[in-house]
């Protein structure tokens, strides 16, 4: 699939479905966020939702990807990124990142955080490759035996937090 035509737009609330729909097709079951948990976070004070477009077949917009942050103070966690299979290694996710890490930067985070599975290199590889470093593990984060690393990046400025770059 080539990606011509790929746009960054906010979310908005008739993007719901497709986010949850492409949620759980990227994550196991499990793992995945359901209808109630996505409207929270998607509702949230400080949360921000970027969605990446790119023409469909006969010129309807169809979502890719998307990413779901939120902010308190000086600290933005990323609760999920997202994107869909036929469209990875196609750099919607790198733009997806970019794109929150700015915004996120603009309203005074100075560092960013997530966290991912220890087994899942492709995403760690993304994140490294994105300057996050792993700053611990979260053992049994999604489920018993299912182990998370926590990441962080600083966005430029030297937190103010204690503890945190």
């Amino acid at each position: 699939m080539h990606l011509s035509g790929l746009f960054l737009r906010p979310y908005q609330r008739s993007d719901f479905e497709a986010l949850v729909s492409i949620d759980q097709a990227c994550f196991p079951k499990t793992i995945a966020y359901g209808r109630g948990e996505m409207k929270l976070y998607l509702q949230s004070e400080g949360s921000h939702c970027i969605v990446a477009e790119i023409p469909g077949p006969a010129n309807p917009k169809t979502i890719a990807g998307f990413i779901l942050t939120e902010r308190v103070g000086e600290l933005a966690h990323i609760i999920t990124l997202d994107v869909l299979e036929a469209c990875r290694r196609q750099s919607v996710g790198s733009l997806l990142l970019q794109a929150a890490e700015r915004e996120a930067a603009s309203q005074g985070a100075a560092c960013m955080y997530l966290e991912t599975a220890t087994t899942n290199k492709a995403a760690i590889a993304l994140w490294k490759k994105h300057g996050y470093r792993e700053t611990g593990t979260i053992e049994n984060y999604y489920g018993r035996g299912q182990n998370a690393f926590e990441m962080l990046k600083q966005l430029g400025r030297k937190s103010q937090v204690k503890g945190l770059p």
